[in-house]
């Protein structure tokens, strides 16, 4: 049996005008981006800035900016959006294409006109305790914490040094002084110079203890740059990721994964430095005003999802005071004091994690066991877009819960048709039909909705021919049919006359839609063919050719199962008086002759009895 092999390309260009989403034109990014361009109350920033964990910056940053009242004024009428049923005011751009934004309460029918009473989520400190650096750490490690003690006088007649050597369990001091300064930090607290724990004196009457062989500069290292410092919440990440999980988790995925700087390195020691240091200055941090740019120095200062050293536990943080300070000092706000993420220092009388304050921005601080309001912060994933508002305090941008259907569309897809008006703004929860329609000759083998993360959406399959049916989830989603070409089966029908019907395919129960069959109908003896009938589903004849082969026919498989059904007609005998031409005259020749032999035996027969009756 001959083995058919016939390739068949098909070009299709198919346009789907209703169902092709375009670029929207209302960005967030944009509003800031469009009031900078055109000289308006933002601003490019020109600095340093590096704001993903493992993408590089590829888009500018812009930033709200006021040099007066009166400016201040009106960026506060231009910055308000409400997003996950809250109120948020735009910080600025991030250089992945995202939006900062800040906490600024719970709408009031639609508008966000909040005052300090409603634009935070909590009151609460910072740490639970102010008594040791460890814990300006927006994480820390409880292990490293070094206590301070305030107003302890040594005892009089110490000796002071300026180290120590630790053996077989002892602090010995070094260039020892009767002296407590600058460059004698280290005591026994008594006059012989030996102990099991030392006291080191950083600020005036305040020091702290150590033992097991530890000195200052280690025990600073292991509280502040540790790769692994980062083990134990701070009060205040515990309040926002509490807050986060009951309110804002269907809504990670509109949220980029952007640092939280929670800057640590420390910008003078002050009383930390065991020599060359002071015992009047603080140890103080990032709020330096040497680094104002938008880059986090330390790796494990880089609170976010990605980074295992400082690893987050959602999309959420605090600003910086490089945030706050971008405002400018004349962008007054209604919150007095918030915590920020950037440290501040710490000495005799108070530690203090930076606070915005509404006469002042940028420079509050205060304990961090003293309790202020939280305000956390949030980036938009780039490409977010408002569906409506100006930004103004009764008209804010409004980041709806809708979502886009986008549709992967293949040349076996003849129509895919959804019942909804605007496929780029379904709510979430939304029952959405859809039908898909292939091309002639295919069928649907597969449907994939996969949301923005690739996570696989559920749907069904209902009673109508191709219609399926999912629910809309908080993300953007695509459909994605997958096809095959029909195969359908190919049956002769055996009638009188047919002897046997050659099909000239390999499997006859799975002919591909549009190959070429062939076919041969071998009749049987006496008959010949007459007409062929080759019948769908529908009772729909195909057509066929006769090939320039005997009794061999060929047709274009139809996208169903098809019957052969072939008629005959006896075939004529031709007349012919030459019996060595016609076998069939001898024959009957030869049966005459015999019968006329038996005739006259019986006649010659008959004769003699009559004469033998008659005799006398």
């Amino acid at each position: 049996m001959k083995k058919k092999k016939m390739f068949l390309i098909v070009l299709l260009v198919i346009f789907f005008s209703p169902f092709v989403v375009k670029a929207e034109s209302n960005y967030l990014y944009d509003v800031l981006k469009d009031e900078a361009e055109s000289g308006g109350l933002a601003l490019e920033y020109t600095k340093e800035h590096h704001d993903s964990f493992i993408e590089e910056p590829s888009k500018k940053i812009y930033y709200w900016h006021s040099e007066t009242y009166e400016e201040g004024d009106a960026i506060k009428n231009k910055w308000n959006v409400i997003f996950a049923n809250y109120c948020w005011q735009i910080v600025r751009t991030t250089d992945t294409g995202g939006v900062k934004l800040l906490y600024s309460g719970i709408p009031n029918e639609g508008k966000c006109d909040n005052t300090r009473d409603n634009q935070h989520i909590a009151t609460s400190p910072f740490n639970n305790s102010g008594k040791s650096p460890a814990y300006v750490g927006y994480m820390y490690d409880p292990d490293t914490v070094l206590i301070t003690t305030n107003y302890s006088t040594p005892q009089s007649g110490s000796l002071f040094g300026a180290g120590v050597i630790y053996s077989e369990g002892n602090y010995t001091l070094t260039n020892t002084s009767t002296t407590l300064d600058a460059n004698h930090h280290y005591t026994c607290n008594n006059t012989t110079g030996t102990c099991s724990v030392v006291r080191y004196y950083y600020y005036a009457n305040s020091h702290v203890e150590l033992s097991n062989g530890k000195v200052i500069e280690q025990a600073v290292e292991d509280m502040i740059y540790s790769n692994d410092v980062n083990k134990t919440d701070s009060v205040v990440k515990s309040v926002i990721d509490s807050w986060y999980q009951d309110n804002m988790t269907t809504y990670t995925n509109k949220l980029e994964d952007t640092i939280y700087c929670n800057d640590r390195s420390i910008q003078g020691l002050g009383g930390w430095k065991p020599n060359g240091g002071n015992l009047r200055g603080g140890l103080y941090f990032g709020i330096n005003y040497l680094n104002p740019n938008l880059v986090c120095v330390n790796e494990t200062d880089k609170f976010s999802l990605t980074n295992t050293k400082a690893q987050l536990t959602y999309p959420v943080g605090l600003l910086t005071f490089q945030e706050t300070g971008l405002f400018g000092q004349r962008l007054t706000d209604t919150v007095d004091r918030y915590w920020i993420m950037t440290p501040y220092g710490y000495d005799d009388y108070f530690y203090g994690a930076m606070m915005k304050t509404s006469s002042n921005i940028g420079y509050g601080y205060g304990n961090v066991d003293y309790s202020t309001y939280v305000r956390p912060a949030i980036s938009l994933k780039p490409n977010s877009v408002y569906v409506s508002g100006d930004g103004s305090t009764d008209n804010p941008y409004i980041i709806n819960d809708k979502y886009k259907i986008n549709i992967e569309i293949k040349n076996e897809t003849e129509d895919l048709s959804i019942e909804i008006d605007n496929i780029s703004q379904v709510p979430e929860g939304r029952e959405v039909k859809f039908k898909v329609t292939p091309i002639k000759g295919h069928r649907v083998t597969s449907i994939r909705i996969i949301d923005e993360n690739n996570n696989e959406i559920e749907y069904i399959k209902t009673d109508n021919k191709d219609e399926y049916i999912f629910t809309m989830p908080s993300s953007d989603v695509t459909i994605i049919p997958s096809y095959e070409k029909v195969s359908n089966a190919v049956r002769a029908e055996s009638v009188k006359g047919t002897k046997a019907i050659f099909i000239e395919v390999e499997d006859v129960s799975a002919v591909v839609y549009d190959d070429l069959v062939r076919f041969t109908v071998q009749p049987e003896d006496g008959y010949e063919v007459e007409s062929i009938d080759i019948i769908d589903k529908e009772k729909n004849k195909i057509d066929y050719k006769k090939t320039d082969n005997k009794n061999e026919y060929e047709f274009i498989m139809p996208d169903t199962d098809v019957t052969i059904t072939p008629t005959y007609r006896i075939i004529e005998l031709e007349k012919d008086n030459d019996t060595s031409k016609n076998p069939n005259t001898a024959d009957r020749l030869y049966i005459i002759v015999l019968l006329m032999i038996i005739s006259i035996s019986i006649g010659i027969l008959s004769y003699k009895k009559k004469v033998s009756r008659y005799k006398v």
